[in-house]
């Protein structure tokens, strides 16, 4: 006669269920807005800024490798000479492009008209302090070396 035992139940190893909720956190994840989002700042914040004012400057938008946005002025083609861009306030990010409070969508290239402030990222609120969300984004996009063009006013040529 053969005694059958119950079997053991089967285990799932921690570390199986630790790579489980992971995967499923990253999945979550996945839907939440990527990245620092779009630096903004409202048209009393950038009025307040004392630098150098850019009326009507063409130029393109310019998607750099890690992601930030710079302003190339006329046919500017270094990054060195590239400002990294605040936004005003209406402005949206699209991935890896712009919408514009006005209606349209800039992207890596496209040409626009824009109006503005130039400053050193420190002028910027906030800007002196590395852990500060401009401070650091700031500091993440080289404004610390290239400066800042906050724009008042953006729009497609």
């Amino acid at each position: 006669m053969t005694s059958t035992s119950p079997r053991p139940a089967p285990r799932v190893s921690a570390l199986v269920l630790a790579a489980a909720a992971l995967v499923a956190s990253l999945g979550a994840c996945a839907d939440d807005e990527a990245g620092l989002g779009l630096p903004t700042l409202s048209p009393d914040e950038a009025d307040a800024l004392v630098g150098t004012s850019v009326e009507n400057a063409t130029g393109a938008l310019h998607v750099e490798s890690n992601g930030c946005f710079s302003w190339r002025a006329g046919d500017a083609a270094a990054d060195a000479d590239a400002p990294w861009i605040v936004w005003p306030e209406g402005f949206e990010q699209d991935d890896d492009g712009v919408l514009l409070a006005g209606g349209g969508r800039a992207a890596e290239g496209t040409a626009m008209t824009v109006s503005g402030v130039l400053v050193p990222l420190d002028a910027l609120p906030d800007g002196a302090t590395p852990d500060s969300y401009l401070g650091s984004f700031g500091r993440f996009c080289h404004a610390d070396e290239r400066g800042v063009i906050v724009l008042t006013d953006a729009t497609l040529r």
